[in-house]
């Protein structure tokens, strides 16, 4: 039962950026391989249902005043590199869901959008994880 509560843990705080998740699972005492692949599925999870449920929230998100710097951000980055620029600086930027209604906002096409962000999360999810092994593994040997 309380690993089922560590995988969850880990897949929620990856569903909300990808980076945050990998270190919540590794602080959890999950190797950085297995809070890697929970983080990153937790994310698609997320980015699948935001695309899902995006017509509803954009109009919400896109006009909250507390994300306006995040949102400007967003369209400088939209508007010179278009869905797949958006979605590869999006775990860096203002995390995966955020990042994925504010598209929808802009007007981004959702499979295309869902298929960069997949690509994105997946990349940056093995970037990540490979780092925070590589990190540990200094410290530990």
């Amino acid at each position: 039962m309380e690993s089922l509560l560590e995988l969850l843990s880990t897949a929620a705080a990856g569903a909300l950026d990808v980076w945050v998740g990998i270190i919540a699972g590794m602080v959890l005492g999950l190797s950085p391989a297995l809070s890697g692949v929970v983080s990153v599925a937790g994310a698609v999870v997320g980015v699948t249902l935001m695309i899902v449920a995006g017509g509803r929230l954009q109009h919400l998100i896109y006009r909250s005043r507390r994300l306006s710097r995040r949102r400007e951000r967003v369209e400088r980055v939209w508007k010179r590199y278009g869905i797949p620029g958006l979605a590869l600086q999006a775990p860096l930027l203002t995390g995966p869901l955020l990042a994925t209604v504010l598209a929808l906002g802009l007007g981004a096409p959702p499979r295309p959008l869902l298929y960069w962000m997949i690509i994105s999360v997946v990349f940056w999810g093995a970037a990540l994880t490979g780092a925070a092994a590589l990190g540990l593994s200094i410290f530990y040997d």
